[in-house]
């Protein structure tokens, strides 16, 4: 019995040196890449239009505070137009320290100082032209009608008796094709419409249908609040109250959201299919998206 568990040892030390002994390091170069102009724009109804611009970087480049603020580009020349009239957007650097820097002329205050020429309209078409270091980008969007939900209400989602989801009902027309993006703002709580994961959809299997949905919270990236980082996270809470901003997209931008949230859904997952994050800048990378928006104001009481 003692020379039976010796042999076995020793097939086993075997194996394993074996095992070791195939093991070869292998060192991939990868091609460098040349940087190129991100462009994230969008113009909605009633509104001027915003356009952040910065450079991307390669996959392993480190991404630091210092990276992110390296990255921006300052002094460019940012036009929009609707085919009559032409707005050159103003920078501004003093949005949010460490110094963000906006092409826009979407912020409240700058209506006060001179109104927007170009203004986000219903069946409208914006031409975006950007001029940075000898650059030019450029890329057109539309603004779909608006269609808007027939109600929305919170319901709390067993077994909690405090957290839930927030719910609508859409009634969506059967002549065109259909796409749509959701937003949700928290009053007093969140600093802006956040889109929950999956937040942009088309009407593929639902034209011409009437039916219920519902989404969860979204959540800023990076974010440090309690309720983003505990058993809250992604649920709306008894006595919030919710603004949902629903908005109708042209494909172009639908295209530009579904592939970004597609790409993030399979970032690090060995079975997820590869996919690239589509663009509708020529020149460049990124979105210039119109949004025909409308709003909901939902009290966190629970549904019926």
């Amino acid at each position: 019995m003692k020379g039976i568990k010796t042999v076995f040892s020793l097939l086993v030390l075997t194996a394993l040196w074996s095992l070791s002994s195939c093991e070869k390091n292998i060192s991939i170069a990868l091609p460098a890449i040349q940087s190129q102009i991100v462009v994230e724009g969008h113009i909605e109804t009633g509104q001027g239009a915003y356009v952040v611009l910065t450079r991307s970087s390669a996959y392993f480049s480190p991404l630091d505070t210092a990276a992110i603020l390296n990255s921006i580009v300052r002094n460019a020349t940012v036009i929009v137009s609707d085919g009559v009239h032409t707005d050159t957007l103003p920078m501004i650097t003093d949005i949010t320290p460490p110094g963000n820097y906006l092409y826009t002329t979407y912020l409240p205050w700058y209506y006060k100082k001179a109104k927007p020429s170009v203004i986000g309209q219903a069946g409208g078409t914006y031409k975006l032209t950007v001029l940075t270091g000898g650059q030019k980008l450029t890329s057109t969007t539309t603004i779909p009608p608006a269609l808007k939900l027939d109600s929305a209400w919170f319901k709390l989602q067993p077994p909690s008796d405090s957290l839930g989801f927030i719910w609508a009902h859409l009634t969506d027309p059967g002549a065109v094709q259909n796409f749509y993006r959701w937003y949700a703002k928290r009053l007093h709580k969140d600093k802006k419409y956040l889109a929950p994961f999956g937040s942009t959809f088309n009407d593929k299997f639902i034209n011409g249908t009437s039916f219920d949905f519902a989404y969860d919270r979204g959540i800023e990236p990076g974010s440090v609040a309690a309720d983003d980082n505990n058993a809250e996270a992604g649920y709306f809470k008894k006595g919030d109250t919710v603004v949902v901003k629903f908005c109708s997209i042209d494909f172009n931008t639908y295209t530009f959201y579904y592939s970004y949230e597609t790409e993030g859904a399979n970032a690090g997952n060995p079975f997820g299919a590869p996919s690239n994050v589509k663009t509708n800048i020529q020149g460049g990378l990124g979105v210039w998206g119109g949004f025909s928006t409308t709003f909901d104001t939902v009290i966190n009481i629970p549904h019926p």
